[in-house]
């Protein structure tokens, strides 16, 4: 009887072996990403990065955050890239915390030589960016602000698969607070997002 209840015992145990809950498989995460959340990512690397790796929370300490999301073959994300240095050159920023970053969203289409070519090139006169240029993949990471805790969400997922261009406002506490997807550069639109503290009170 008891190896009668050993052998019953042995092929249970190998018919349940591998048999693991689905949901523990993938890294839990909730139904939506968090309202406020940060992401790490490499950069081009140039002087004007300030450094090889963009730290969203680390950044937002010296003030809130406007995002570009940009194409290296995107029109729209020229022409409001070339705006904005023109605004930054003419002291549109001078009384504003903003800090702007691009941000390249086509990371399965288009390689980092694209996006050097595009925007990192002080020569590229429509194009050249004098800012910080984010170069994310498709599996870079979200993070809840303030605890580090991964969101489960992916960066392109957590801020909502943005086309290209969309500029995103994102609050000292990690919360996108404004967005535009206006696709050609508008002189109103950006005044709006630089003055959006302003207006609000904050």
């Amino acid at each position: 009887m008891l190896r009668e209840r050993t052998l019953i015992l042995c092929v249970c145990l190998f018919l349940l072996s591998g048999c693991v809950e689905p949901g523990s498989l993938n890294e839990e995460r909730a139904d939506s990403p968090p309202i406020h959340m940060s992401f790490e990512a490499p950069t081009l690397d140039r002087t004007e990065d300030g450094g090889a790796v963009f730290n969203l929370e680390e950044t937002l300490v010296d003030g809130p955050v406007l995002m570009l999301w940009i194409g290296a073959s995107c029109s729209g994300c020229h022409d409001w890239t070339e705006l904005i240095r023109t605004s930054m050159d003419e002291g549109a920023f001078n009384n504003s915390t903003i800090n702007v970053v691009s941000v390249h969203r086509w990371a399965q289409y288009e390689s980092l030589e694209d996006v050097e070519d595009t925007f990192g090139v002080e020569s590229n006169q429509t194009h050249y960016t004098p800012w910080t240029v984010v170069t994310p993949s498709l599996t870079t990471p979200t993070y809840e602000f303030g605890t580090k805790d991964a969101t489960g969400y992916p960066l392109y997922e957590a801020y909502g698969n943005p086309g290209t261009p969309t500029l995103q406002l994102i609050d000292q506490a990690g919360a996108l607070v404004w967005q535009s997807k206006t696709y050609w550069a508008n002189e109103t639109l950006l005044l709006e997002a630089i003055t959006f503290f302003d207006e609000d009170g904050s």
